[in-house]
């Protein structure tokens, strides 16, 4: 299946609704990077950049749940042998989880490798799709308004990413739920933190 041209096909014929649904699958899942933010650059010079921004940051929010879901229910496989630390690593993630999902959502990082341990911590589902929705709808708001500049060389540039930015995402995201298991958080929290 191409996929470049079902997005284009689909944006042309159903323009923002085509826009929204691109948007949630693009960022569904990981393990199949769909580089929708071409799409979005692609189409800001046909459609308005501002309310195209607008539904594809609430597009990308809705998919992105996903990875927040597929956390939670991560945490039944490790709940027990490592809740203390999960804990320790939750209240260390209430001071500063709503600017590192915001960080992660406004710049062209992997956001799964976040939100899938922020679910395995059952962070404040309403504060990480606040957070995401605001990021998400800043960057592809910038996204569909750089759109009427220079599509063809930052579509040379996004073709590239493939198989290798999704196995990048994977490995990383491996890494950051081993360090979350194995490392003691509560060197890291004040005393009036655990009060």
């Amino acid at each position: 299946m191409d996929v470049w041209g079902w997005m284009a096909d689909l944006v042309t014929n159903y323009g923002y609704a085509g826009a929204f649904l691109i948007s949630i699958f693009g960022n569904f899942t990981i393990f199949f990077p769909v580089p929708f933010t071409v799409t979005i650059y692609a189409f800001g010079a046909t459609l308005n950049p501002l309310l195209l921004g607008l539904v594809c940051g609430i597009g990308s929010t809705i998919g992105e749940a996903s990875a927040y879901l597929v956390g939670m229910g991560g945490r039944k496989v490790i709940k027990g042998r490592f809740e203390e630390r999960l804990e320790s690593a939750k209240r260390l993630i209430q001071r500063y989880g709503a600017a590192i999902i915001f960080i992660f959502a406004l710049l062209p990082l992997p956001d799964d490798i976040i939100l899938i341990p922020l679910g395995v911590l059952r962070y404040d589902l309403k504060k990480a799709l606040g957070a995401m929705f605001l990021g998400k709808t800043i960057m592809l708001t910038f996204v569909a308004y750089a759109g009427r500049y220079s599509y063809s060389f930052v579509k040379d540039i996004f073709e590239s990413g493939g198989v290798f930015g999704g196995v990048a995402s994977v490995v990383l995201l491996v890494v950051i739920l081993v360090a979350m298991m194995k490392i003691d958080w509560t060197r890291f929290i004040d005393d009036s933190d655990l009060k």
